[in-house]
């Protein structure tokens, strides 16, 4: 893998993962045994919180935006994979669309947040102040992302010349 298209991986993760240990629990102290887990329960999806959902998503332009960027991200592969066939690729833009993604993502946000949550978020993104950031959100993630981007690459140049590597992890003085 180049190391443009890596550190751009790495930044594009990292720009994702806005709060990655948030979920990590502190273990219970040793003096008092771990409480046993409660049984699941399945229960259908509440129909309000899926709706309420469907309109943030909507709002805020997530499902489209995500669209867009595998779309780019296709024509991108198909330029950097030539003895792939074109069918595949015009195939696997077939399955790429809102309806699709809305469905993919509204399980993501049912476990992450709550009704009165949901309903907030899209408050703010239908007032004055969520639109402004709606509208430079896109440009402001972009120019993080190729700041972010040239730091890597800078870093990663300097750290490879302090170990001897390369790109592909080969020491040049040991060929």
């Amino acid at each position: 893998m180049p190391l443009k298209s890596l550190c751009f991986a790495v930044v594009a993760f990292l720009l994702s993962t806005t709060n990655l240990f948030a979920d990590i629990k502190q273990a219970a102290p040793a003096s008092k045994p771990p409480a046993k887990p409660l049984a699941k329960v399945a229960t259908a999806p509440d129909a309000a919180k899926i709706e309420a959902i469907k309109e943030m998503l909507a709002v805020s332009g997530t499902v489209h935006g995500n669209v867009e960027a595998a779309h780019a991200s296709i024509k991108a592969m198909t330029k950097n994979s030539p003895g792939i066939s074109s069918k595949f690729w015009k195939e696997l833009e077939k399955t790429v669309n809102d309806a699709v993604f809305e469905q993919l993502l509204v399980g993501v946000y049912d476990r992450n947040y709550t009704l009165d949550e949901v309903r907030a978020i899209t408050e703010f993104y239908v007032s004055p102040a969520g639109r402004v950031f709606l509208e430079k959100n896109g440009p402001v993630l972009a120019e993080s992302g190729r700041i972010l981007q040239t730091y890597m690459e800078s870093n990663s140049k300097e750290l490879m010349k302090k170990f001897g590597q390369t790109a592909q992890g080969v020491d040049p003085q040991k060929k």
